[in-house]
């Protein structure tokens, strides 16, 4: 999921535009879904946190943000790299696919299905 996560964010972006105005620096892979509750919001936390260590190794990358609303329930995570080139050399690597099993397994014991997932690609800037 997180490799045709990227790969589908990627296709739907802008990145690659040379019209756009809104300049490319840091690129982040979105991933937007719905948590039960607190207990599995708590777990997916842990599987997080051990996906975006792996991630460290990636070139470029910098950061993971996840956002909660305990009103709804929805689950928001940004993985950010420094540039286009890196993020789109990361969507290549045998990294992404040791991390993508990772993903699969966090779903799997969140009890959350990857088509409920929705995922796409953002330019990221901090004003």
């Amino acid at each position: 999921m997180l490799a045709n996560a990227f790969v589908r964010g990627a296709a739907r972006s802008t990145l690659n535009r040379s019209f756009s105005t809104v300049p490319v620096t840091n690129v982040a892979s979105y991933l937007k879904l719905n948590v039960k509750d607190e207990p599995t919001a708590a777990k997916l936390d842990e599987h997080m946190k051990s996906m975006s260590n792996k991630m460290k190794a990636s070139p470029g990358f910098f950061r993971v943000t996840r956002q909660v609303c305990k009103a709804e329930w929805a689950y928001e995570l940004s993985f950010v790299w420094d540039s286009k080139e890196n993020y789109g050399a990361w969507k290549e690597s045998d990294l992404q696919k040791e991390v993508h099993a990772i993903y699969q397994s966090a779903l799997e014991d969140c009890g959350i299905k990857e088509a409920d997932v929705y995922a796409g690609a953002r330019v990221v800037d901090d004003f």
